[in-house]
């Protein structure tokens, strides 16, 4: 799932209080971890140019396999003529109380993944989809009875997580450490790109989440059907990121399914009320407020954006183009 479906998701989960609750994960069976084998050559990065100034962009990727090695040339370079690195844009949804504020709300946080009026899955989603959800469910999760009666929507998060983790992927945490070990090396100015909602009144949000529906039926059906074709793509995905193929990288039925799920977290009452529908534009907004700030103060800027925010049809690079930047990807295309 994108970034910031899950930032989202996060947000509906934990809204009061991320700090003080968490679950305790399930049990996951170990598999072989998925590699790729060798050093790789290393992805490309798009270029965005304007009045004389350039920003070179890294698309990272997640998951990967763990412990993948690449070559960083590329970057390497890039960075030792850069004056500034823009780090991945990073949401965080918090609500707007203090400390104590927040242990006040925890009793409210009680059964905030489950469906309103104890409705289970399998009363919930359509029967060929449950039944096709017991399979995964008994592969990937295991015996976890307390999914059963999460909204679809978090079940479908609880899947990916513990598939991820089950096939040996792992966040695209490697990919940023590595690039911002070398801006560290060439002295390179580290800028963070970050964007806070703060939600007023956190706890009649719970309250109101709790008893309000999600149309996240389709996003379900979507990842259960997909998690299986989905864990062989992120391998191959993987293997493209890591290879420079720019064509291999695209994938269309995990577009249509990350649509379909961000529209199942943003498009209910709730949501809309606390501003949860704005937050991807106002992060977009935000990067790219920080690259013209960037921009005007250095000849050359990096740039760390996850590649599927970069290959969206209104995504970053379009935005860039919508402001007057030239782009040109990695393989010398428009």
């Amino acid at each position: 799932m994108n970034r910031i479906v899950l930032a989202l998701l996060a947000c509906l989960i934990v809204l009061p209080a991320t700090a003080f609750a968490q679950d305790t994960p399930p049990t996951i069976p170990t598999l072989d971890a998925v590699t790729v084998s060798g050093v790789q050559p290393g992805p490309g990065l798009w270029r965005a140019t304007r009045g004389g100034h350039t920003l070179l962009i890294l698309g990272s990727l997640t998951p990967i396999p763990r412990g993948m090695t690449w070559k960083t040339d590329e970057i390497d370079d890039a960075l030792a003529h850069s004056g500034a690195l823009l780090l991945p844009p990073h949401v965080e949804i918090k609500p707007n109380v203090g400390f104590f504020g927040k242990l006040v709300l925890l009793p409210s946080l009680i059964g905030v993944r489950n469906a309103p009026d104890g409705a289970t899955l399998q009363e919930t989603v359509p029967p060929d989809v449950y039944a096709r959800w017991l399979e995964v469910k008994a592969r990937y999760i295991g015996d976890d009875r307390r999914v059963e009666r999460y909204r679809p929507i978090f079940a479908a998060l609880e899947l990916y997580k513990s598939a991820v983790k089950k096939t040996g992927l792992a966040k695209s945490g490697q990919i940023t450490r590595a690039v911002t070990d070398l801006a560290q090396k060439h002295g390179v100015k580290q800028i963070p790109v970050e964007y806070t909602l703060l939600v007023d009144d956190p706890r009649a949000a719970v309250k109101a989440f709790k008893k309000s529906t999600l149309d996240d039926v389709s996003c379900f059906a979507q990842s259960v059907q997909n998690i299986e074709p989905q864990l062989a793509d992120m391998t191959a995905r993987a293997n493209a990121w890591a290879t420079g193929d720019l064509a291999a990288l695209r994938d269309d039925r995990r577009a249509a399914q990350l649509i379909t799920c961000m529209n199942a977290v943003t498009e209910g009452g709730v949501a809309q009320r606390i501003g949860l529908a704005d937050v991807p534009k106002a992060v977009r907004e935000r990067w790219l407020a920080t690259v013209d700030e960037a921009m005007a103060a250095n000849t050359q800027v990096v740039a760390i954006v996850p590649i599927d925010d970069l290959l969206s049809g209104d995504g970053y690079l379009a935005a860039l183009r919508a402001k007057g930047y030239t782009v040109e990807s990695p393989d010398g295309g428009e």
